[in-house]
């Protein structure tokens, strides 16, 4: 034999040794305990809950319940400590939502686990209905809608609740917010049950069922971190992104009389200005939707639920919160910049996104107050018709940035434009409403 010959031979020796070993390997059980499908319990619902995975999943089930914890992020924005109050950080919202009960509690969301105590506790829930448990867990699905569509969503609020053995405890509270909210509890595959964006999501001519897997890693996330309202004929959830990801179509949506749109005609109307407003629901799927890292493939899961490692064992962290907590694992596999300088630049994001947004509330709030003084003066609804509109519009754009929980992180660019739209158009109202104090309209 050649000394070619033997050195062909040692490399295809060395190559089938390998290539045996990745055979064993991939044929034999794997050793992660924790991935192995379990079958949970369905006996008085267990599977909707969270208690019913703990055995069967425990390195999930303990970051999950890492929910619990309160702290701010890193910035000092966001974070989930209970009591905390927009109202009291933001005083314009008590003026921007007077005549709605976001004036009287709009608190910092807690993490995932405290969906039951917090609702259960809010000052907002008499006298709503049970549309409102949709995006609280899969109770919604996985009872009511098998059983009889969306008829639960104008049920009384207290009818439609999932059971709770004590509503200020989590552990009382399990039936919210539990695994079968983004799996499915017998296959553990990701699944989106929030039937409203299931069926917004085929009005806008996309087939979630036909979903690639990375996909599903952004729609379990979006299914309820939308914008949303409520069909007037049956309290069906909707979502105005049928008509366009961008705050402006969405505001073109509900000016319109479209079958998509029912009934639907505002939120409230406010008491100062008579204006019929409109509430944005935090739209974090939205504005995620046209971002750079939506863009380059990048989901809500990469960043706040990224893989970990515990004993050797390899699993995804259900701990969702700030990805600059778990900045190792959710920022720096991807970016080369020092940890200090990925927060700073964040930081720096937060810091101009609340200052701008906090600008825009201030003006809507002013000119809701000008549009009154309008009034107070004389003018009348055939006059301040045009002027309500751009106040409807401003206030519409000022919400739709201050309700998002990424406070412009998830989309910096469009977060400072919309901010700067209202802006502009609160003092368009404001200087309209002046010129009518005037006489000059």
């Amino acid at each position: 034999m050649s000394k070619l010959q033997k050195i062909l031979a040692g490399i295809v020796a060395v190559c089938a040794l390998f290539f045996g070993f990745v055979v064993v390997r991939l044929g034999a059980a794997p050793n992660d305990d924790s991935v192995k499908l379990a079958k949970i319990s369905h006996e008085n619902y267990a599977h909707v809950g969270k208690e019913a995975y703990k055995e069967a999943y425990p390195l999930e089930y303990n970051s999950y319940m890492k929910n619990n914890q309160g702290g701010e992020s890193p910035t000092g924005y966001g974070g989930s400590d209970p009591g905390k109050s927009y109202i009291e950080m933001q005083p314009e919202i008590k003026e921007n939502f007077k005549g709605y009960k976001f004036s009287v509690q709009y608190d910092v969301a807690r993490g995932h686990t405290w969906a039951g105590v917090d609702q259960l506790n809010s000052q907002r829930i008499p006298p709503q209905k049970g549309n409102c448990i949709v995006c609280k867990g899969s109770w919604m699905y996985d009872k009511w809608y098998k059983e009889s569509g969306w008829d639960f969503a104008s049920l009384p609020f207290a009818e439609a609740t999932p059971p709770y053995t004590n509503k200020d405890t989590v552990e009382g509270t399990d039936l919210y917010m539990g695994c079968s909210s983004c799996h499915d509890p017998d296959t553990m595959q990701l699944r989106v049950y929030q039937q409203g964006f299931v069926e917004s999501m085929a009005l806008k001519g996309i087939d979630i069922s036909k979903a690639s897997h990375n996909e599903m890693r952004g729609y379990v996330c979006g299914q309820c971190h939308n914008e949303y309202y409520f069909m007037a004929e049956d309290g069906r959830v909707r979502h105005p992104f049928i008509a366009g990801w961008e705050p402006e179509e969405q505001f073109k949506f509900y000016q319109t009389q479209s079958e998509q749109l029912g009934a639907f005609k505002q939120d409230w109307l406010h008491p100062d200005s008579k204006t019929p407003m409109l509430k944005a629901q935090h739209p974090d799927f939205e504005i995620w939707t046209t971002s750079v890292h939506a863009d380059a493939g990048v989901t809500c899961v990469d960043c706040h639920m990224p893989y970990m490692r515990e004993n050797g064992q390899k699993y995804t962290s259900h701990w969702m919160t700030s990805p600059l907590k778990t900045i190792e694992a959710s920022c720096l596999k991807c970016h080369d910049e020092s940890k200090e300088t990925l927060i700073a630049r964040v930081k720096t994001i937060h810091d101009n996104n609340f200052k701008l947004q906090r600008v825009a509330g201030q003006t809507v709030a002013k000119a809701h107050l000008a549009v009154k003084a309008a009034m107070d003066a004389g003018a009348t609804d055939e006059q301040l018709a045009p002027v309500r509109l751009k106040l409807r519009e401003a206030q519409w754009y000022w919400d739709w940035v201050a309700a998002e929980n990424g406070n412009g992180f998830h989309n910096p660019d469009k977060c400072m434009r919309i901010s700067g739209e209202a802006i502009d158009l609160a003092h368009q109202v404001i200087q309209d409403a002046n010129a009518l104090v005037k006489g000059s309209l």
